[in-house]
């Protein structure tokens, strides 16, 4: 990533030299030292994190193939604005997660100081007046969930309930990522308030709470030590090793990717779907890095590549549940942002920046 700065700005390595103390009055204090649309450019898109915002939008798509909507204007703004409710929701994590993110990413400090706090903050505003100019285009009801999308965004880091601080409520929200924007898609369908006698439609988005609740157990693991220390109690510290937490998030991990089996025998899908079993055998190597490997390299790697395996199992449901080419288009242009983000390291979640 290339950023442009001011000649009295710190370098990352200088930054890493200083104390925490004054690495946070840095962040807290910076206005910016960015010179260039690019290189805010550049730092706003790590912050927003695009290769994390796939599977709301992926959920999304895959409830209107399972409600046999076509693809219109209302679908493709539906895309937009799943995907910026997670894009915000890191926006705002960015802002609150100083003291956190300083034990364990420092040189994620070191790129909000660089953007400036502040500046950061109003950016995420901005985001959510876009979200919501852009379900004003479709219906009031999209309306109102996409406020709804903008308030768990907002609160899940910031007071004043800052969820994030608690364990249990913490990942029930997490969850509502990939669940709820699967359920915003009966507000475009003619016949949206049909899915209430839907029994598999329900069953699938009670399914992706439930996984996307166990990908919660996982986002904590690589940051155990550093919340640990930083005093903030997640779904990970508040076990009293991070082995057991390790263990637990493995655990409802593996329950998880056995949904497909699970949902083929309750008799409402199809047998096709036991191809999404294809996952498994990854996830269970996944599984076994949660356990085995412990530092924070090795966590963060793991991390990176669960989001690979989330819009991967994300996109074979898709492809089952409609094998069209415009799935197709879909998930491969998934691939195609997680490859470019990649390439381009636009991430504040980078394997360099480990410690």
């Amino acid at each position: 990533m290339i950023v442009v700065v001011t000649i009295s700005t710190p370098t990352l390595d200088e930054f890493l030299g200083k104390s925490a103390q004054e690495r946070i009055d840095w962040a807290n204090s910076s206005e910016g030292h960015t010179t260039g649309i690019l290189g805010r450019l550049e730092l706003f898109l790590s912050f927003a994190r695009p290769r994390t915002c796939l599977p709301g939008m992926l959920a999304f798509y895959l409830s209107c193939k399972l409600l046999g909507l076509a693809i219109g204007l209302d679908v493709f703004i539906g895309f937009a604005i799943t995907f910026l409710y997670s894009a915000v929701a890191n926006l705002f994590n960015g802002y609150s997660d100083v003291e956190e993110d300083n034990e364990n990413l420092p040189a994620r400090l070191y790129l909000l100081g660089l953007y400036g706090r502040r500046r950061l903050l109003r950016s995420a505003y901005a985001v959510c007046l876009l979200m919501l100019a852009l379900a004003a285009l479709v219906s009031p009801v999209f309306v109102l969930m996409t406020v709804i999308c903008v308030v768990i965004a907002h609160q899940y880091s910031l007071p004043p309930f800052r969820v994030k601080a608690r364990p249990v409520a913490s990942i029930l929200l997490f969850a509502l990522d990939v669940a709820f924007p699967f359920l915003m898609a009966p507000a475009i369908a003619e016949h949206g308030p049909a899915v209430l006698g839907n029994w598999p439609f329900i069953i699938m988005a009670a399914y992706l709470f439930a996984w996307f609740a166990a990908k919660g157990l996982v986002k904590n693991l690589p940051d155990y030590y550093g919340d640990k220390n930083a005093g903030l109690l997640t779904s990970a510290t508040m076990h009293s090793t991070r082995l057991r937490a390790a263990v637990v998030a493995a655990t409802g991990t593996i329950i998880v990717y056995l949904g497909p089996a699970i949902l083929v025998a309750s008799g409402q899908f199809e047998a096709k779907y036991l191809l999404a079993l294809v996952w498994f055998p990854v996830v269970c190597v996944q599984c076994a890095r949660m356990i085995l490997r412990d530092d924070n390299h090795s966590a963060n790697n793991m991390l990176r590549f669960d989001m690979v395996v989330s819009t991967g199992y994300l996109s074979t449901w898709i492809l089952l549940a409609d094998p069209s080419l415009s799935s197709a288009a879909v998930v491969a242009g998934s691939l195609v942002v997680i490859l470019l983000m990649d390439a381009l390291k636009l991430d504040t979640r980078r394997k360099k920046d480990v410690v």
